[in-house]
């Protein structure tokens, strides 16, 4: 079987797609946890951590950490929103857990990119190249970073942590 095993080095310019973007998860999954409930709370920071230091490992070495774990890692804050959603769309008691739509949307299309992405490079199954051209990797960072701040940045402004930072006012 050539499958690709959890730590086979994989192509600098496809790590700088998959850190992009679990970084950019990561930071909407931080900036939710500070409205959420106390055990929400906790979820989501631990998603949040896991998921930044997956990326900063993921674009600082050649071979990412749990790698054939990441496609159904990665799904797990998606399935998490859904019980969510399943659950306050069946509660009776008028108390509905619930996170805003847009954050949670934004950082579960970032979480399926890279759940998707690492499938696909799983399996091919190919060892990524020795030498990758410097220009393919600064292009993929540069426009991969450009695609997920397109897609934070105003779900950032969304969370009740990037409204409270826009309407901070300083008395001098």
């Amino acid at each position: 079987m050539s499958r690709m095993k959890g730590s086979a080095p994989v192509a600098p310019a496809t790590r700088a797609f998959l850190a992009v973007a679990a970084l950019g998860a990561g930071l909407l999954h931080a900036a939710l946890a500070p409205s959420a409930p106390p055990v929400l709370f906790g979820l989501l920071i631990a998603i949040a951590t896991a998921e930044l230091g997956w990326a900063v490992w993921t674009l600082s070495y050649d071979r990412p950490p749990v790698f054939a774990l990441v496609p159904a890692l990665a799904l797990l804050p998606i399935a998490m929103w859904a019980a969510l959603a399943v659950t306050g769309a069946t509660a009776s008691s008028g108390t509905v857990l619930e996170l805003p739509p847009q954050p949670m949307g934004a950082a579960s299309l970032l979480d399926l990119a890279v759940a998707g992405v690492t499938a696909v490079v799983i399996r091919r199954g190919r060892r990524a190249p020795q030498t990758s051209g410097a220009l393919r990797f600064v292009t993929v960072l540069v426009l991969s970073a450009a695609a997920v701040c397109a897609i934070t940045v105003p779900a950032l402004g969304l969370t009740d942590a990037g409204v409270a930072a826009v309407t901070v006012h300083h008395h001098h």
